[in-house]
């Protein structure tokens, strides 16, 4: 089973027990939390319970967010891939997101790893759709949705708060140029 992609520039594989302390880090980070709890940090139960939910998820469905790492230096990143919401009010419960130390933004990696996990999720799990949520304030992120070839789906009161979401099916994703980039294999890690 393939788990871990590569890109031209990242190393995508799923998460793993020693990434705890990584992940501490950046979901404390004000700038990487701004648009996803108001800036702030989650405490370590809370990203106890996520990196359990994502390990468990791994093991029954076979993806889920990715840690990125630079493919030239092994540098830790942060996370992307997808993710399922299983609190999402409508059928398509997979989204795509990113969550990236601040060091690293600017340089289009969210996009190239965002790319990777539809094709992912499209080619090797046959996904129907991918959708992506945000706050409408998240100009990068929708940037980074409109580059992938998400389309805007509107917004709606989710989770306490105005979201905009984005969705992508595989029919579009097949005949669009959003499966193209920067995506150079997948090996198999388990």
């Amino acid at each position: 089973m393939v788990t871990s992609v590569e890109t031209a520039r990242l190393h995508l594989r799923p998460w793993h027990e020693d990434d705890f302390p990584e992940l501490v880090r950046l979901y404390s980070d004000p700038e990487v939390m701004r648009y996803i709890s108001r800036g702030q940090p989650l405490t370590q139960d809370r990203v106890r319970g996520i990196l359990d939910k994502q390990l468990r998820h791994w093991r029954e469905h076979g993806f889920g967010p990715w840690i990125a790492e630079d493919k030239a230096t092994g540098a830790w990143l942060g996370e992307l891939g997808l993710n399922e919401l299983p609190d999402w009010p409508d059928a398509d419960k997979i989204e795509v997101g990113w969550e990236l130390f601040p060091s690293w933004w600017g340089r289009g990696l969210a996009t190239e790893g965002a790319r990777a996990a539809l094709r992912f999720g499209f080619r090797d799990h046959h996904l129907a759709r991918i959708i992506s949520v945000t706050i409408p304030d998240n100009v990068p992120s929708r940037r980074v949705m409109d580059k992938i070839g998400l389309l805007c789906q509107g917004t709606r009161r989710w989770r306490n708060a105005e979201v905009v979401w984005y969705a992508l099916d595989r029919a579009s994703w097949e005949t669009g140029s959003s499966n193209e980039g920067d995506y150079v294999g997948d090996r198999s890690t388990m």
